[in-house]
């Protein structure tokens, strides 16, 4: 089990037979927000306890050296920057079948039990299954938002990542590189890649950020895999074992992107921040038995927890899209 799953923590508990709250709810919801794969492949920063909203703060530099001189000349050279990160109150309603996921329940158990009531071990594997399906959804929202469900995304405010969507999105404050409207192939990734590199050299600092690269989505990804086979993969376009990199930054293959829409984001992790309301004791995840109610063979999943974007650095970044 993980350790820090399984450390006692000091929040308020309301749990009933089937119902999991505050510290007895932690391994399901945060299974379903770390299920994301932005999140738990550390793409990204991950805020926990958040309860409304959180205050990101940042210093913001300009030039700070100047010319030498008895006194010297006093400049607004450092700002304090904020940002502030809304969670989304989300839940997960879904009617399961018993007979249905009996038997692939059987295969990891290697035995079953089926004697009017939910062995513990299934419930985890009910709880456990749909909060893994849960983050699947999840990583969709925190690209690509929905209009009443999850209003701000990365790349878009409303579900459709397109340019009126990226104005209102998280990264709405990023350079805008234009890259026409070629389609994305094999043959042309290069060069959108350059020139949202290029755009990125106009970002004060941001190619020393750690973790600084290119976010796409698996199929320009697949792209890029197949340019750098063209190029014969040299110093300038390679793959480790770590995954493929160009100049030395990382490019996420990133499954919220869809692989309709051709757009890349040029950033750092640590300015894609994720905030949640896991551990704050406000999570709650629950597994009703209603085949005891109603004659049938069905148990329903529930699970409530709280969700948002931000950046933490308004500008700190590229988005590459078609925006003539």
């Amino acid at each position: 089990m993980n350790n820090a799953l399984s450390k006692k923590y000091d929040f308020d508990i309301d749990a009933s037979v089937n119902t999991y709250a505050g510290e007895l709810a932690l391994p399901y919801v945060t299974a379903a927000v770390l299920g994301a794969e932005t999140i738990n492949q550390d793409r990204c920063r991950l805020i926990e306890g958040v309860v409304g909203k959180a205050v990101i703060s940042g210093l913001a530099f300009t030039d700070v050296i100047q010319a030498s001189a008895c006194a010297g000349t006093d400049g607004a050279d450092l700002a304090l920057t904020e940002q502030v990160l809304e969670v989304n109150s989300l839940m997960v309603k879904e009617t399961i079948c018993r007979g249905t996921i009996f038997p692939t329940w059987m295969a990891a158990q290697g035995r079953m039990q089926r004697n009017g009531d939910i062995p513990p071990s299934f419930a985890d594997f009910l709880l456990s299954s749909t909060a893994a399906q849960a983050g699947t959804s999840l990583e969709n929202l925190l690209w690509q938002g929905a209009t009443t469900t999850f209003p701000l995304g990365f790349l878009s405010n409303n579900g459709t990542i397109n340019e009126a969507g990226i104005d209102a999105s998280a990264c709405k404050g990023f350079i805008e590189h234009d890259t026409g409207g070629t389609a994305w192939t094999a043959t042309t990734i290069l060069g959108h890649m350059n020139g949202v590199f290029a755009a990125a050299q106009a970002v004060p600092g941001i190619l020393q950020k750690p973790g600084c690269g290119f976010y796409v989505s698996y199929e320009a990804y697949s792209f890029y895999l197949q340019a750098m086979a063209a190029q014969n993969t040299g110093p300038g376009f390679n793959q480790s074992m770590e995954g493929a990199t160009y100049l030395g930054y990382p490019v996420y293959p990133t499954p919220g992107i869809p692989n309709a829409v051709d757009v890349m984001v040029f950033t750092y992790p640590d300015n894609l921040v994720v905030g949640t309301n896991a551990y704050s004791g406000n999570e709650q995840a629950a597994l009703i038995p209603v085949y005891q109610y109603d004659g049938s063979d069905n148990v329903k999943v529930s699970m409530d927890f709280a969700v948002g974007v931000q950046t933490a650095v308004a500008g700190d970044g590229v988005v590459g899209f078609d925006f003539t």
